[in-house]
């Protein structure tokens, strides 16, 4: 099982580390992946790693899912600028699916964009209600209803004379994408409310791998949080 961790990661798209209570989220790549040990290297000032024999937590998002170890470092090493810490590949460790990750609850600023076969647009304000690498949803207020936002969306005959556009505001990114309706439901915290859930038509594959890192941290960020309040 160990021997074969580097095979089983796949292409390793982005990692983050855990330690004291904090996680670090930038500064930190996984360098080599050996048969009993994971080097992780920085050369960010504001990394710290554990010493050795402290304990270390490590997510690491991949082609072939996320893979979670709790561990301990075995050696850390300084070489100015860069800091070179080994972490033992513990026997066990737990390894979830994409799809477990790629759909997150995200509150993010967004606007719906109806774009008329005659040139003519119509654009309306809501916020992410959760938000994936193949798509979003959006709620929609009892004042955004008074629109007929859902029954527009929602109509057969839409694809016929418009189309449908999305733009999420990441705190340092927008992303931009034709959209198509998939299904509506009521948010179960708030009856006024519904939730239009739309795939990503037109979205590049770098969008999509920003969108699914942004969903990565956000989950680690919660659960870390989680074990805290906790």
């Amino acid at each position: 099982m160990v021997k074969g961790l580097k095979d089983r990661i796949g292409e390793v798209k982005d990692v983050r580390a855990m330690w004291s209570g904090a996680i670090i989220t930038e500064g930190i790549e996984l360098k080599e992946i050996g048969e009993d040990e994971i080097l992780l290297i920085s050369s960010s000032a504001s990394v710290n790693f554990p010493h050795s024999g402290e304990n270390i937590s490590v997510a690491i998002y991949c082609t072939n899912g996320v893979f979670l170890l709790d561990t301990q470092v075995k050696n850390l090493v300084f070489n100015s600028p860069y800091s070179f810490c080994y972490i033992k590949i513990p026997e066990n460790y737990d390894i979830r699916q994409q799809r477990e990750f790629f759909r997150t609850r995200f509150n993010l600023k967004a606007e719906l964009t109806i774009y008329y076969n005659n040139g003519e647009t119509k654009v309306f304000e809501s916020q992410t209600f959760d938000i994936s690498g193949n798509g979003t949803s959006l709620l929609i207020t009892p004042l955004l209803n008074n629109e007929n936002i859902i029954e527009l969306v929602s109509s057969p005959s839409m694809q016929k004379y418009a189309q449908i556009g999305v733009c999420l505001h990441f705190p340092d990114k927008d992303i931009k994408t034709k959209v198509e309706f998939v299904h509506k439901r009521q948010l179960s915290d708030n009856a006024k409310i519904k939730v239009c859930a739309f795939k990503f038509l037109s979205i590049n594959p770098a969008d999509v791998d920003y969108i699914t890192k942004q969903c990565f941290i956000k989950q680690l960020t919660d659960q870390n949080k989680s074990k805290k309040e906790f």
